[in-house]
């Protein structure tokens, strides 16, 4: 099967031996194929990749500000130009992330909420290559009455995201800062959280509530014969940091948490530059400097052996 890579064009341009005006001529001439978004160009190219068993993850956090959003939309951009098919499903009332990605009042019918009432189905929309989105309606917070009166429906996200693992190598969840039900129809929709952790001490004080609550969660999923034990949350993600001594010590004590949730490396804090991403309705790498991009990749990175893990385990469960 193919999958498209994006390519910066400075690292195509180097492999190839041009220098970047010299690719960039190229692009003008229509003899290159590539793609810009913000102010970079990538190479679009097309290799063979065997079909895989598609990874859920959810970004997860009840605090508010811990930058779960920005992250899915980074995070996926950033696997999309490995070549990984990526799916974002936006399950925030809020609807930022579809805002942010160009999805305004998507039909209910195509979001989760049409699932929840019965009277639709999931269906994502291509918005950055490489990348598609299941948006959110504004009225997805109506979601939290149907699961009221059909509590069954906790699980219907999981289900409905069972259908798209052989289609998309990674799929990342937005959920909203909450611990009420529809919080958990995201938590629980797939392999475990990814838990953005503002370098505060209110990011600090959330922490052992989400913990407690994916306790919670992977027992409620192993009592049903959902989940095969082991860590639910599978890596920790110091985000906002700032170059201080209280940054230090948020992650001195996170370290602290003896290695039992890997620490991701640490993204720091930038207003401006993720301001601009959401004007532009662009990833934060397309519109920030090198630091930035380098930062993302060490994340990603990082999130490719979180991957490798999972799929581990999903084909010892399957063995």
């Amino acid at each position: 099967m193919k999958k498209t890579v994006l390519i910066p064009l400075k690292d195509w341009a180097m492999e190839q031996g041009l220098s970047y005006s010299g690719a960039l001529k190229q692009i003008q001439e229509g003899r290159l194929n590539a793609r810009r978004l913000g102010r970079y160009w990538y190479v679009v190219k097309e290799v063979e990749a065997p079909v895989g068993d598609g990874v859920v993850l959810t970004l997860f956090t009840h605090a508010g500000g811990a930058g779960k959003t920005s992250l899915a939309r980074d995070l996926g951009y950033e696997m999309a130009s490995r070549g990984k098919r990526v799916l974002l499903v936006d399950v925030d009332p809020q609807a930022n992330l579809s805002a942010w990605l160009g999805i305004v009042d998507a039909p209910v019918e195509e979001t989760l909420l049409g699932l929840l009432e019965g009277r639709g189905r999931l269906r994502p929309r291509e918005v950055l290559p490489g990348v598609s989105l299941i948006p959110a309606h504004v009225e997805l917070a109506r979601a939290e009455l149907v699961l009221i009166r059909e509590p069954y429906k906790m699980f219907a996200l999981r289900k409905a995201l069972e259908a798209f693992r052989q289609e998309y190598d990674l799929i990342l969840v937005d959920s909203l800062p909450s611990l009420g039900s529809l919080a958990g129809v995201a938590g629980m929709a797939g392999d475990g959280l990814l838990v953005p952790v503002e370098a505060s001490p209110k990011g600090l004080q959330a922490l052992p509530t989400v913990l407690s609550v994916a306790q919670d969660y992977a027992e409620g999923l192993a009592s049903l014969g959902m989940w095969g034990g082991g860590a639910f949350v599978r890596a920790l993600i110091p985000n906002g940091l700032e170059g201080t001594v209280r940054d230090r010590e948020v992650l001195a004590q996170l370290e602290g948490l003896g290695g039992r949730i890997p620490l991701a490396p640490p993204l720091v804090r930038r207003p401006a530059v993720y301001r601009e991403a959401q004007v532009q309705r662009l990833p934060v790498q397309a519109v920030g400097g090198e630091e930035v991009r380098r930062e993302m990749r060490a994340l990603g990175d990082f999130l490719e052996g979180i991957l490798e893990q999972v799929k581990a385990e999903l084909h010892k469960e399957v063995a």
